[in-house]
């Protein structure tokens, strides 16, 4: 990752309860559903990443259209995750045996599974075009900045090594004799001797 970038190593989170409500289904079928990726704190999970939102709801998304279909088919991990095979293949496995397990009470809905991938597709735009914005304006504004502090340098050069003197001869601006304060004192002398 570059180090100028503006995005942190944190990856971007989506709480149990709106991971419930984007897929359509109750918040304990989300939980058990991670219970093999989080055996420890699958109930008292709060969040999980957005990469662990997109492989459950791709799971869901299978599941849902072999409820259509009847057709049955192995729920394989995406290469195209950041998520490790394993973990990936945890929460395949622990979706499919929570949808088993709640059979009776859930029906999946594609058009819902749907949105919520395009949601995490437009997601993964913005993060993207942020993550691009950001660095190139201030990639530009850095090269500015520096082109800016050299032609400063040479600038300092250039009058540090310049006679102030000599300068303003060049430029026709000499040094005149000063009157005022020689006209002031002879005001003051007059007014002092009446």
């Amino acid at each position: 990752m570059n180090p100028n970038s503006t995005k942190t190593n944190k990856p971007e989170m989506i709480s149990i309860k709106e991971s419930a409500e984007r897929l359509g289904v109750a918040e304990e079928i989300v939980r058990f559903s991670l219970q093999e990726a989080y055996p420890d704190d699958f109930d008292s999970l709060k969040e999980i990443t957005l990469a662990e939102f997109e492989t459950l709801a791709n799971t869901f998304k299978q599941k849902a259209l072999e409820q259509n279909t009847g057709e049955v088919a192995a729920i394989a991990p995406s290469s195209d995750s950041p998520l490790p095979i394993e973990q990936q293949q945890q929460i395949i496995d622990g979706t499919v045996n929570a949808l088993q397990e709640f059979a009776g009470n859930y029906v999946l809905t594609i058009e819902k599974i749907a949105s919520t991938l395009a949601y995490l597709s437009g997601q993964a735009v913005v993060d993207n075009f942020v993550e691009i914005h950001s660095n190139t304006v201030r990639d530009g504004l850095e090269s500015y900045l520096d082109q800016f502090a050299a032609e400063f340098v040479t600038a300092a050069h250039s009058i540090k090594g310049v006679n102030a003197k000599d300068f303003l001869s060049q430029r026709g601006i000499t040094q005149k004799q000063r009157t005022a304060q020689k006209s002031l004192q002879e005001i003051l002398n007059l007014a002092a001797n009446p």
